[in-house]
């Protein structure tokens, strides 16, 4: 008994020393066991974590200098300055079915059928001999419906097919992340379509429609950026933005706009109660006037998980491109 209470005396007298409380031997070498059997789990883990995350890295790089490559001899392509190489179909490629996949964006409520009048309206022209530049591109795919160019922003073909083959191929049939611009399938290109409606995606490296969130951030981007150029296959056409939003998907918000449902519109009054729906819900206030008469462009990609939309208007025949860059300034 002595024996006893003396060792536990002298563990009490161990146990502290000054301001540490030190453990006793058998914990402490417990606890050192199961700290070093967690690291020996633990640092395999975390390396191939890292491995990982590296080859994602690699991999979205790679894909990024692809995909900035392509685009660069795409827009060599277009200006004139290569000669394009013969087409050649890629082994995955695939024969479009029958029928069209679903959209990119919620599906539009049926919209009225536009008047005799409206339909007879032409807003685009359509067929006869192809811009040279555009015939080079044509000759490549025959996908193709137009070329879209914002400079320092936007300089990428755009294709017609269906609402999700080029959401995942690029301009030469290619399996891409990054896709290619195309043309809603609703809004086919015809002489009596009044709006383009063009998707693209959200890419982080700023290709595709990567740039155009900067139009949200900072008003000046808009200002020095609101001139937008589509040649069709047959015509060379000059744009203006006049509105800048973001659209919820929620049909129940306030905010909810439904502008994937206009290829034409059945009147004159359906035509500016749209167009002041889209000027009240702008993120900016831009003085630009828009007249049932005018045709309009539609830029529409991913924002989290709203979408976002950049709506032009068509320059008039004779309209002064420096007034509409004073109006432009005074955007606020």
């Amino acid at each position: 008994m002595k024996k006893r209470r003396r060792r536990r005396l002298s563990f009490r007298r161990r146990r502290t020393l000054g301001e540490f409380t030190l453990r006793p031997q058998r914990q402490t070498r417990r606890r050192s066991a199961v700290q070093r059997n967690l690291s020996r789990a633990l640092v395999p883990a975390l390396i191939a974590v890292m491995i990982v995350s590296l080859f994602m890295i690699a991999g979205i790089c790679r894909r990024s200098m692809r995909t900035k490559k392509l685009n660069e001899e795409l827009s060599a392509l277009h200006a004139g300055q290569t000669t394009a190489a013969p087409y050649v179909p890629a082994q995955e490629e695939t024969p479009l079915t029958s029928a069209p996949t679903a959209s990119p964006e919620p599906s539009p409520e049926a919209s009225p059928s536009p008047s005799p009048a409206a339909q007879e309206t032409t807003f685009h022209r359509y067929g006869g001999t192809p811009l040279e530049h555009m015939e080079t591109l044509y000759d490549q795919n025959h996908d193709l419906i137009g070329w879209l160019s914002i400079p320092d922003v936007i300089d990428l073909p755009v294709m017609y097919r269906d609402n999700s083959y080029y959401l995942t191929h690029d301009f030469y049939k290619n399996t891409s992340a990054a896709g290619t611009l195309f043309l809603d399938e609703n809004h086919r290109f015809s002489e009596n379509t009044q709006n383009l409606l063009l998707h693209g995606h959200n890419m982080k490296d700023g290709t595709m429609f990567g740039r155009l969130v900067q139009y949200l951030r900072d008003i000046s981007y808009y200002r020095n950026h609101a001139f937008v150029r589509f040649d069709t296959l047959w015509e060379t056409e000059e744009y203006v933005i006049f509105a800048v939003l973001r659209v919820p998907l929620d049909v129940h918000d306030e905010r909810f706009i439904n502008y994937f449902s206009h290829p034409t519109f059945p009147s004159d009054a359906s035509f500016e109660a749209y167009v002041r729906q889209l000027q009240l819900n702008s993120v900016y206030a831009i003085p630009i006037d828009v007249e049932p008469t005018d045709a309009l462009l539609t830029l529409s990609t991913c924002i989290d998980e709203d979408r976002l939309v950049i709506v032009c208007r068509r320059l008039r025949d004779g309209e002064s491109r420096t007034r509409l860059k004073e109006l432009v300034r005074l955007a606020q």
